[in-house]
């Protein structure tokens, strides 16, 4: 009997130390996802770097994330809304800290998610210096000699009769058009005439398993098994004339219990063809 317990005791000396690694890994380290995409209308290469659900907690730290967006030299940020969680807006101060240090490496344009939507919020980021909130609008800028013409949207949820054509004239063909919007939805703005849209929202299912990939989307458990739709919760997806990319984002809601989907900064090069 003793040895038994010694035994149990030596396991759990063991394996708990190795779980403790485990989520640690999987919730607090940071990974930069690189994906190359190309474009008629680039010419040279552009770079993008794309950040979203922060959910600023007492354990984020946003100097490691900053430090890490610091490093692929992106063009211009792109972030995707999230940036703190529902009811929290104690924590604007320190989401606006954040984003001027985001803007101290490039220019940064941001939506709102179903989260940080607060007029308070917005408020606060219209002040900032070289931090654009794009609350249905868009902007015209040039990066290395391109056009790109940046529209934003502030959905979390759709109606029936959701329509963005009239909210937008049609894209022009001059330009390269990217969308930002929190929630990612083909089939709500995809055929508008995008170039490229980039979301965030998933968590990319929080946890991920060896071929089931996800597992939670849009209500759905499991969604590979019980879900008969499309799903876009995490990744590059390409379509006939317009390309989806969704990130898993840098932060945890309502927990740190990411598993096979750690953190990530994402960078897109879109290159010229």
């Amino acid at each position: 009997m003793k040895k038994k317990r010694k035994l149990i005791k030596r396991i759990y000396l063991i394996v708990l130390p190795l779980l403790i690694a485990v989520w640690i890994f999987n919730n607090f380290t940071i990974k930069t996802v690189e994906t190359a995409v190309s474009s008629a209308k680039i010419s040279g290469e552009i770079k993008i770097a794309l950040v979203s659900d922060l959910h600023l907690s007492f354990y984020t730290n946003c100097r490691k994330i900053v430090k890490a967006i610091g490093k692929t030299e992106p063009d211009v940020i792109f972030v995707l809304g999230d940036m703190y969680s529902k009811g929290q807006t104690q924590k604007i101060a320190d989401v606006c800290d954040f984003m001027q240090e985001l803007a101290k490496i490039a220019d940064v344009y941001t939506v709102v998610g179903d989260h940080d939507y607060d007029d308070e919020y917005k408020d606060a980021i219209r002040k900032l210096e070289n931090i654009y909130l794009l609350d249905y609008e868009f902007r015209d800028i040039e990066i290395k000699g391109n056009k790109l013409r940046i529209y934003g949207i502030n959905n979390a949820y759709f109606s029936s009769t959701f329509d963005l054509s009239r909210e937008f004239d049609p894209p022009l063909n001059d330009r390269t058009n990217i969308l930002l919007s929190h929630i990612p939805s083909m089939k709500h703005y995809g055929d508008f005439g995008f170039d490229y849209i980039f979301s965030g929202d998933t968590h990319g299912g929080m946890v991920r398993l060896p071929f089931l990939g996800g597992i939670y989307y849009n209500g759905y458990i499991l969604p590979k098994i019980t879900y008969s739709g499309e799903i876009t919760d995490k990744g590059l997806y390409e379509y006939e004339n317009t390309s989806l990319y969704v990130t898993s984002g840098v932060g945890h809601y309502p927990l740190p219990l990411r598993f096979g989907c750690r953190p990530e900064i994402c960078l897109i090069k879109i290159k010229g063809e």
